[in-house]
């Protein structure tokens, strides 16, 4: 969740960035202040964004207060190839000094919506889904919040895939009086690149001991946002206090409640075996929650690229300790026709999970 935090007596926006290890201007812009001097004791303010999907790093998020409710709209990224999934994040909380009482007339409690340059709306959340007609009232408190997320898939009402272009996602609190009031942010549709492939060279030899991976151990890691060179994956960052050895590992889970994947891809042999050895452990937060699943796997592939088989265990969180423990698993004897091998953890997430897992040192071998 976003961390915020209640102005006493004395504070400046200075120690407050300090105590938080922010900046001033991150302050003002989350919190929507004009004047740096105008916080009073007893405000509310939001001091990050932990728990809002950043995804690669480069997501783009915006603000307003709108009747003593902070509204955080955030998208994963700014920038999207077309068809990739739009992830949102609305956080709304009560910065105002008093109890803030919302009414309702049906179930749905927010609402999003992708507008073209136009104005034309393309997509909205609640397009075909039920919301029973019942009335409510949910009263947040002083420093209370609320989130809610959705995914877009970037198909418009017709179920059509939108073209590329700029466009606007709005975010709404479906509350009555503040239902026509948003949140909003840009985002960049772009062209697919579609890569041409090239079949992966075929080993020599088999040699046991020899690790096959690049970068196994994540210490060639520049950008701490973005999956280590020699790997792609989603929802994975780099994790500089909790390794089993050197400086990095791998954090699968930068955002708990979605899945992520690390994967390489590598030549290998027809009739070999192969042995996948990795060190991981559990990364526990605040508040704790741990409910996910855990799976490496070994897929092989033909010249054309298409799936021959797999190997693949999967473990729980009662199998991933808090501290670092090495599995192995070995793949059977590989088909004929086989001349490529990917190698991939797979984090997924269950219903009230908050926890993230490391991992680190993967070796790979062609044992006979």
């Amino acid at each position: 969740m976003p961390q915020i935090y209640t102005v006493r007596a004395g504070d400046t926006l200075s120690s407050i960035a300090r105590m938080f290890g922010t900046t001033v201007e991150n302050l003002l812009a989350l919190n929507q202040i004009a004047d740096p001097d105008t916080i009073f004791p007893g405000q509310t303010l939001m001091v990050n964004l932990e728990g809002i999907d950043a995804g690669d790093g480069s997501s783009h998020v915006n603000s307003r207060v709108i009747d003593g409710l902070l509204y955080v709209l955030a998208t994963d990224r700014s920038r999207y190839r077309r068809g990739e999934p739009v992830n949102i994040t609305l956080f709304k909380v009560n910065v105002s000094g008093a109890p803030i009482t919302l009414f309702y007339t049906t179930t749905q409690r927010f609402e999003f919506e992708a507008v073209r340059a136009d104005g034309t709306v393309v997509w909205r959340w609640s397009a075909g889904r039920v919301f029973a007609p019942v009335t409510a009232t949910v009263t947040l408190q002083p420093g209370q919040s609320q989130v809610f997320r959705a995914t877009w898939d970037q198909r418009n009402l017709r179920g059509v895939l939108v073209v590329p272009q700029t466009i606007t996602i709005r975010g709404f609190n479906w509350a009555q009086n503040l239902r026509n009031r948003f949140v909003s942010v840009n985002i960049v549709i772009t062209r697919a690149v579609v890569p041409t492939p090239t079949p992966p060279p075929t080993p020599a030899v088999c040699q046991p001991g020899v690790n096959l991976l690049v970068n196994s151990s994540f210490e060639n890691w520049p950008n701490p946002d973005v999956p280590p060179p020699g790997w792609t994956g989603e929802n994975v960052s780099r994790q500089e206090f909790i390794r089993h050895s050197g400086r990095f590992s791998a954090r699968l889970g930068t955002n708990p409640r979605r899945q992520a994947r690390l994967s390489q891809t590598l030549p290998a042999l027809p009739g070999r075996i192969y042995r996948l050895a990795y060190w991981i452990r559990e990364i526990p937060q605040v508040p704790p929650g741990s409910n996910f699943r855990f799976r490496a796997r070994m897929f092989f592939y033909d010249a054309a690229g298409r799936l021959l088989t797999t190997a693949d265990p999967e473990y729980t969180e009662d199998f991933v300790p808090e501290n670092f423990i090495q599995f192995s698993f070995t793949s059977g004897l590989t088909p004929a026709a086989t001349r490529s091998m990917e190698v991939r953890f797979i984090f997924t997430p269950e219903s009230g999970n908050n926890n993230a897992m490391a991992i680190d040192d993967v070796f790979l071998e062609c044992l006979r």
